[in-house]
């Protein structure tokens, strides 16, 4: 074999070598902040009505802060996507709801990426009676106030609610799995009834664990 063949097959291993080689994948984005707040879920969810892929809107319960001062307001919407739902029909043990959350409004119209999962739910929070004339706070006939005042009676079919009256559970960001609610249980991220459908009806809480990227 001359000198340039030996110089061509050399440049020709070369190169498909260079091309062989696979390029190097991005770094993933780094989470700007991570932690639980709550949100409260505003249009009922029910897992014999939705399916793969349907979107999912849920508003915060209350205004924070992130690590970094951007001000998520109460009210401000996150979204997210159904990943598993259905309905438990014969030879199933269980119906099933999986959420995964994806994008946050904050302040300003601003977007932020999120990746988040249902750490806790709670039945929806018990609101203050009016007040009566001539009743003091408290008062028979009277409201009551507080978060964590009052009691929960609620028994509509397939709303998963507790129907015996019992205090309002404490919600914060160590919360997990449920409270306050029967026949529904939370296994990491994965929600799951013993009933026809795992149903959270508009005004449920949601403790959501989050990791928010830039």
């Amino acid at each position: 074999m001359n000198r340039f063949a030996v110089v061509l097959m050399c440049t020709v291993l070369a190169t498909s070598l260079s091309f062989g080689q696979a390029a190097p994948a991005p770094a993933a984005p780094a989470a700007v902040s991570h932690g639980a707040f709550p949100v409260k879920v505003t249009k009922t969810l029910d897992s014999s009505k939705l399916k793969e892929g349907d979107a999912v809107e849920v508003e915060t319960a209350s205004g924070f802060k992130l690590a970094d001062g951007t001000l998520v307001p109460k009210g401000s919407k996150l979204t997210g996507h159904v990943t598993a739902s259905k309905a438990r029909s014969k030879g199933d043990a269980d119906s099933e709801l999986t959420i995964a959350f994806d994008k946050l409004n904050v302040a300003n119209g601003k977007q932020l990426s999120v990746k988040g999962a249902v750490q806790a739910v709670f039945p929806p929070q018990e609101e203050a009676a009016p007040m009566m004339a001539g009743k003091a706070s408290g008062a028979a006939g009277g409201g009551y106030g507080g978060d964590n005042v009052g009691t929960m009676s609620n028994n509509r079919p397939g709303s998963n609610m507790d129907a015996s009256s019992a205090p309002e559970p404490a919600m914060n960001p160590k919360s997990v799995g449920v409270q306050g609610m029967h026949d529904l249980e939370l296994n990491d991220g994965v929600l799951t009834s013993k009933g026809k459908n795992v149903k959270l009806s508009g005004g449920v809480r949601l403790m959501l664990r989050v990791d928010i990227f830039g």
